[in-house]
């Protein structure tokens, strides 16, 4: 969320390799500019400086004009595949080897319920990515981009077995319910935002109060205050794509 976010995650880079070494390193990026959307030097900076292998996004992917564009040049920035103003399936998943070459999938979706715009149903186009996901590709992540917890929980356990890890974002705040669901599937209902928490989720604290006691809505800008990091390790079976283990990361320091 915002600068705060980008430089607690730069800060952070070192600590996550020495303490973890990722073989797959995923990042929403939908609020990284300015809380609004994501712009193509963002992403690159997120690819090449912070060796993130796929960024996914959410309902503020559009909110730079850029991305509308630059999205469909990489595989490596995915936009929801259900949402109502993404026309390409493919747009929503990626296939890819991890560094040490097994090969995975990364699905992006969005919600429904409470969410602006005729999205359309995610249960549905889960199942249209995974039937283009070929067998063999085992471990399969998920980024369910959602409001409320109901859904989230509920696509979690249709996919369970199909899916190795599916973790909810767009609250900004990080839940407490890590589990592996019927043995398999790795899960969480919301990572949480990585940014200043000395905030509103994530908007300047004076921005947001004076949205909810003034007609006039202003503008709002990221905070800066108390930067959290936050994210989700699992650790995955490459034979089955099973998870095995699943930590929930909330370094405030």
């Amino acid at each position: 969320m915002g600068r705060a976010g980008r430089q607690c995650l730069h800060a952070n880079l070192p600590r996550i390799k020495a303490n973890y070494a990722p073989d797959i390193f995923i990042a929403n990026g939908e609020n990284l500019a300015g809380g609004y959307g994501i712009t193509e030097k963002l992403f690159k900076e997120l690819i090449s400086d912070y060796g993130v292998d796929v960024v996914t996004t959410g309902n503020h992917w559009h909110d730079q004009p850029e991305t509308k564009n630059f999205y469909r040049s990489t595989s490596q920035l995915l936009v929801p595949a259900n949402m109502y103003n993404v026309s390409e399936l493919q747009a929503g998943y990626c296939v890819a080897l991890t560094k040490t070459k097994v090969p995975y999938a990364v699905i992006n979706l969005t919600g429904r319920l409470f969410m602006k715009g005729n999205n359309r149903c995610p249960f549905e186009y889960l199942d249209k990515i995974l039937a283009n996901i070929p067998s063999g590709i085992k471990v399969r992540v998920v980024d369910f981009h959602g409001e409320a917890t109901s859904e989230k929980q509920a696509l979690a356990h249709y996919a369970a077995g199909r899916v190795s890890l599916i973790y909810g974002t767009h609250t900004h705040c990080p839940t407490a319910d890590e589990r592996i669901i019927a043995g398999k599937t790795g899960y969480l209902t919301d990572v949480g935002m990585t940014g200043a928490y000395d905030s509103v989720i994530g908007v300047e604290v004076a921005l947001s109060l004076q949205s909810f006691l003034s007609p006039v809505r202003p503008r709002f800008k990221p905070a800066e205050g108390d930067p959290w990091l936050c994210a989700v390790l699992a650790t995955i079976d490459t034979a089955t794509g099973y998870c095995t283990a699943i930590e929930r990361i909330k370094w405030t320091d």
